[in-house]
């Protein structure tokens, strides 16, 4: 009896076994611990869900995303470092942050260099060579390009008197996304200071800085309208955030793994730079219509001014960046 019973049990017990792993999947589910600085409800958080969504879809949950929002992790500035030794999988990061160490990269934030979205579409394509260099100068760190971030032009506060022409700069504090923004102002005679997007509206409220810089739609989901009085639309540079991998973990990926990345953050990319004009002019529409801030824009001739003001900080940038510095350049004028 005793060895009907173990002979049943034993029988039972494969059965069971043989319906567990025919239900496991293939290979346990791979998680991603990425990192953001800003909030998810921001366009470029939200863009990061979107991709987290399209990857676990088309991986059937074989990859999962796991966001860390508002720089819980790390700021801005230690994104790098932290994607390129593996202490997180994948981050987001302004792509100013890499033009410390490769100057070319700062190409973006060279002062008027961007008139349009259209003209940074172009620059951006991801078969442009301008898109392809700065591409392959990053990936030199040890992170990888998975998708550029359209996050639009970039424009300047004010909490005293309206920011009207060049002169009005001269002496002024700063905020700064990078090295590049810091030549710019540097031209005008203002005084350059580097502050992360995180740490943008305690800088203001606390007067670190004279006069800001940011995009219409950081102003929005920030909520920097509480403490700075005028926002001028000079549209001086582009922002573009980069979403970065760990180079040796990407390697790692199977080709299946990395057909699912790649087609989730063409998405994700496509989708942004499609929304992204619009989500500027309702951000800009917005604060005119809704906050205490004015919205100051200037006349075709007060942006020549600037323009003119700004020059010596393209020679600067070439000079830091030598010849990719100067090829970048011809190429984006290429696209005007």
């Amino acid at each position: 009896m005793n060895k009907i019973v173990r002979t049943a049990l034993s029988t039972a017990a494969a059965t069971l076994t043989a319906f567990a792993l025919a239900a496991a999947p293939a290979h346990a589910a791979r998680t991603l611990r990425t990192t953001i600085q800003v909030a998810t409800n921001h366009p470029v958080g939200a863009n990061v869900v979107y991709f987290k969504e399209q990857v676990e879809k088309l991986s059937g949950g074989a990859i999962k995303v796991e966001i860390y929002d508002s720089a819980q992790l790390y700021k801005g500035s230690e994104v790098p470092q932290a994607v390129s030794s593996g202490a997180v999988d994948m981050g987001v990061v302004l792509i100013d942050e890499f033009a410390g160490t490769i100057p070319a990269t700062g190409l973006l934030s060279v002062a008027f260099m961007f008139p349009t979205f259209e003209i940074m579409a172009k620059a951006a394509n991801p078969q442009s060579p301008v898109r392809k260099e700065v591409d392959e100068m990053i990936r030199t760190t040890g992170a990888r390009v998975l998708w550029w971030q359209d996050y639009g032009p970039v424009q300047l506060l004010s909490k005293g008197a309206p920011i009207v022409n060049p002169a009005d700069m001269k002496g002024k504090k700063v905020r700064v996304l990078g090295k590049p923004s810091g030549d710019f102002i540097n031209a005008l005679g203002g005084v350059p200071v580097k502050i992360g997007g995180s740490e943008q509206f305690i800088a203001y409220q606390r007067g670190t800085v004279d006069i800001g810089m940011t995009g219409v739609t950081a102003i929005k989901s920030r909520k920097i309208y509480e403490v700075m009085n005028s926002v001028t639309i000079t549209n001086h540079a582009q922002a573009e955030f980069l979403v970065v991998i760990n180079d040796k973990l990407w390697d790692t990926l199977s080709s299946q793994e990395k057909a699912w990345m790649t087609e989730a953050a063409h998405a994700a990319e496509n989708k942004l730079r499609a929304e992204t004009k619009g989500q500027h002019l309702d951000a800009e529409k917005f604060i005119a219509a809704n906050t205490p801030m004015k919205v100051i824009h200037l006349t075709p001739e007060q942006i020549k001014a600037w323009q003119t003001a700004a020059a010596p900080a393209v020679d600067t940038y070439v000079k830091a960046a030598g010849e990719p510095g100067k090829r970048l350049v011809e190429e984006v004028r290429k696209l005007y």
